[in-house]
């Protein structure tokens, strides 16, 4: 007895007559479900929080380095030597001492450049290494930054620093190129209500290409005349009369977008002494009374008064 069996293309035939139906309709399925909405990053603006009254401050610190005109001319010799900005990102972070607190640096203004020890305004680093322009150990000096112009790949820090990875080396670069012993330390200044007119000089005038002097002259001709205070060896140049001045040194830096984000180790606490026109500086059992707008200057004054 004898089988007809199929033939192979009628059998390849009929099964695909049965299958494509059911492909059809799983295609149609995976195109008809919702996909995900990528937002494209960094692109999308939103709406700002709401405006909210904080302290203004002036960080003062030395300049480590002469000012340059652009940053490849010849260096200006005739600089001041202090820089002062105006902040208002600053804030306590810890209870207990260390007392640290962060402050917050516009990453183009020359305060900020002095502060870190960065002589060029294009030049960025952070201590966390995904997200910051490499900081690394070269012969002749502890640190040299990496310049990009905009967030990129990271270097890595130098071990050993401070006795820790990430902390900030600023002192050997400057002892062996500047002399400048105070590295990474400053003055942070509480404004007071009344000193609100020296704002517009601080905060809007560039520190760059005689800036800083200028500053100090247009402070002088409101009567605000910078005073030095400290030895020569840690001097810094101040406001007179501020509600309170905070002497800060540099623990670490990390990025925050248009600022630098420096957390701070508070040194000393201070009132200004107008018997001896200089700031004196409290003993650790002395506490300030507590300070509100009647005694500092506040962010809303600024905007009421239309300087912001």
């Amino acid at each position: 007895m004898t089988i007809n069996r199929p033939n192979s293309s009628i059998a390849l035939a009929t099964y695909a007559a049965i299958l494509l139906p059911f492909l059809l309709i799983s295609v149609v399925r995976a195109f008809s479900r919702p996909q995900p909405h990528h937002q494209p990053q960094n692109n999308k603006q939103v709406a700002p929080p709401p405006p909210i009254s904080m302290p203004v401050w002036s960080l003062s610190c030395p300049i480590p380095f002469p000012t340059p005109s652009t940053n490849t001319s010849p260096i200006n010799k005739d600089f001041s030597p202090s820089s002062m900005s105006i902040l208002t990102f600053v804030t306590p972070v810890s209870v207990s001492s260390p007392k640290l607190w962060a402050v917050s640096l516009y990453k183009t203004s020359l305060t900020r450049c002095s502060f870190l020890g960065v002589p060029n305004r294009g030049d960025e680093f952070s201590d966390i290494p995904s997200i910051a322009s490499s900081v690394t150990t070269t012969s002749g000096s502890a640190y040299s930054v990496r310049r990009r112009d905009s967030m990129g790949e990271a270097g890595s820090l130098p071990g050993g620093v401070d006795g820790a990875a990430g902390w900030r080396v600023t002192g050997e670069y400057r002892r062996r190129r500047l002399g400048v012993t105070n590295k990474g330390m400053g003055i942070l200044q509480l404004l007071s209500p009344n000193q609100s007119p020296l704002v517009p000089i601080l905060g809007k005038i560039p520190g760059w290409d005689g800036g800083a002097t200028m500053k100090k002259e247009e402070c002088a001709k409101l009567g605000h005349e910078w005073v030095g205070v400290g030895s020569d060896e840690e001097r810094f140049d101040v406001l007179p009369k501020c509600a309170s001045y905070i002497m800060i040194k540099l623990k670490r830096v990390t990025d925050g977008g248009d600022h630098d984000v420096c957390i701070v180790q508070v040194i000393k606490t201070g009132v200004w002494d107008d018997v001896d026109n200089t700031v004196l500086w409290l003993e650790e059992g002395d506490q300030q009374p507590a300070l509100d707008i009647t005694t500092a200057l506040y962010s809303g004054q600024l905007r009421d008064e239309g300087k912001i």
